[in-house]
């Protein structure tokens, strides 16, 4: 990271920067600057002097006596109260360094087919959505066939059979005598075809993370056409089903590049992420405990909050 590296001696170090970020923060306006109590020279950058004239709308000496008047702030608070002074120094360390991250992670060109296929892939059903059927299923529980529960299985189909909502199936359902056996009646996420099952409208993080059905399960449901529509008796390792289609979610999958688009912020941040914590996991490495416990901080809180 050859521009990041450039502020990896100064976390290191800690210069005077405060009167430049104070110049830019544009702390002058309520008075003349108080006199310095020390000698030392204080330097202001001629970018510095055309960043605040561009920002500000100055003219090039309007924005010169602002920048001398902040930086004698600066220097005076540096004098008066040098921990708060530090501080502020590290805090505009970080936002420059973060600056910079994020101007390489764009840099780095548009989003790759990796990164599009990654985020697609955790988020098919927003980004690569195949047609999912959302179904209810009553269920006799059975890992093993037995003509027993199959027939209580197919009791289960006749008694459901021309059921108008999915309320009347699993009342009907519920009604035919378990006699030994444990039935389950339970309407469920929408499900794929290769048996993915998540609710679009309540994904994950904020509803139930993505479950995965069995695909036999899976296939029956897919078969099913229409709301209403009930399956034959579906046997898989759980045991026998028998399924009517809530509703079906439509197919939604956008192309490479309408993904790319979609994607290209959060990508961007992902990189800036993963840069950050890179050249923080080596400064810790590399900095003194002092120096991790403060510059870094500062760097780590505002990364958080981007």
């Amino acid at each position: 990271m050859p521009h990041a590296d450039r502020f990896v001696a100064a976390f290191a170090v800690l210069p005077v920067l405060a009167a430049p970020a104070l110049a830019l923060g544009g702390c002058s306006g309520r008075g003349s600057a108080p006199a310095p109590t020390s000698a030392a020279p204080v330097v202001i950058a001629a970018g510095l002097l055309d960043t605040l004239a561009r920002e500000r709308g100055l003219g090039r000496e309007q924005a010169l006596n602002l920048a001398v008047e902040d930086a004698l702030l600066a220097r005076q608070l540096e004098l008066a109260d040098p921990t708060l002074a530090g501080w502020i120094e590290q805090t505009v360390l970080a936002q420059q360094l973060l600056g910079v991250l994020a101007g390489e992670a764009r840099a780095a060109g548009p989003p790759t087919d990796a990164e599009v296929r990654e985020l697609t892939e955790a988020r098919f059903w927003e980004l690569d959505r195949p047609r999912m059927v959302r179904v209810v299923h009553a269920i006799v529980l059975s890992p093993k066939e037995d003509p027993e529960a199959r027939a209580l299985a197919d009791r289960i189909g006749q008694a459901t059979r021309g059921a108008q909502t999915p309320e009347e199936f699993q009342a009907r359902a519920r009604a035919v005598p378990a006699e030994k056996f444990t039935v389950k009646v339970e309407a469920l996420l929408p499900v794929t075809e290769d048996g993915r099952a998540v609710d679009p409208d309540r994904p994950p993080p904020i509803g139930p993370a993505v479950q995965h059905f069995n695909q036999v399960f899976a296939a029956a449901a897919q078969r099913l056409q229409r709301p209403g529509e009930m399956s034959p008796v579906v046997h898989t390792v759980f045991g026998y089903h028998v399924l009517y289609l809530i509703s079906i979610v439509e197919p939604r999958q956008p192309t490479l590049d309408e993904r790319r688009a979609l994607l290209h912020d959060e990508i961007m941040k992902a990189r800036a992420k993963a840069l950050t914590t890179a050249l923080l996991d080596r400064l810790r490495r590399e900095l003194a405990p002092q120096q991790e416990r403060s510059a870094l901080a500062s760097m780590q809180a505002l990364g958080a909050e981007r």
